[in-house]
């Protein structure tokens, strides 16, 4: 006969290959980044855990030209069946921008499907809400204020955050340990882009980020 099937161990097999799966689910869609990502948006999982990808969208044109916002992409533990969520480290004034720097995801990905959903498709949409300034479901009632009651005040305010976004990247006395890979050392359009074709290539060496 058979030998009967404990499901106790079973449970715990199962608890202890999870991560696993999780992080292969996290690589493919990395690899998937990679080759869907739009232009201006650079991305490196971080050098604390794979759940976490350090983030900057350079903005060229609008209301927040010129503008670098880092930020950071959090994967969760049961993903893929949760939404990643979307952390601005750079202070962004922005209807859908809480003061925490959280990304309104709610409207744009009610639900998260599995391998339907992608995390490119989330950043392309974090990119487009600099284009944007829609104050429905606003999660920024400042902004949205703003936004309904001058849009030429609220560009001024866009100025502002595109004048610190590049006086934190540059600026000697920003924390060297705010969560971001990026915040050892900021790159030009040029550096990212060597660091973007050697995370196609797989041989990225993180000193280019820091020395």
């Amino acid at each position: 006969p058979s030998s009967p099937v404990c499901l106790g161990s079973l449970s715990a097999s199962e608890s202890e290959l999870r991560p696993f799966f999780r992080d292969h689910e996290i690589l493919a869609e990395y690899k998937l980044l990679c080759n869907n990502v739009s232009s201006g948006i650079y991305v490196v999982p971080s050098l604390r855990s794979i759940q976490v990808w350090n983030g900057v969208i350079f903005i060229k044109i609008g209301m927040f030209a010129e503008g670098c916002f880092k930020f950071n992409l959090n994967i969760p533990d049961d993903f893929p069946y949760s939404r990643p969520s979307v952390h601005f480290i750079t202070p962004v004034f922005h209807p859908q921008i809480n003061a925490k720097g959280e990304l309104n995801l709610t409207k744009a990905f009610p639900t998260w499907t599995p391998r339907k959903d992608r995390i490119w498709h989330l950043l392309r949409y974090a990119k487009r809400c600099f284009f944007s300034v829609n104050t429905f479901d606003a999660t920024n009632p400042a902004a949205a204020l703003s936004v309904q009651g001058s849009i030429e005040d609220y560009r001024q305010q866009a100025k502002l955050c595109v004048q610190e976004s590049i006086r934190l990247n540059y600026s000697e006395n920003t924390p060297k340990d705010d969560g971001s890979v990026f915040s050892g050392k900021f790159l030009n359009d040029t550096q990212l882009q060597i660091v973007k074709d050697k995370l196609y290539k797989g041989n990225l060496d993180y000193s280019l980020m820091f020395n």
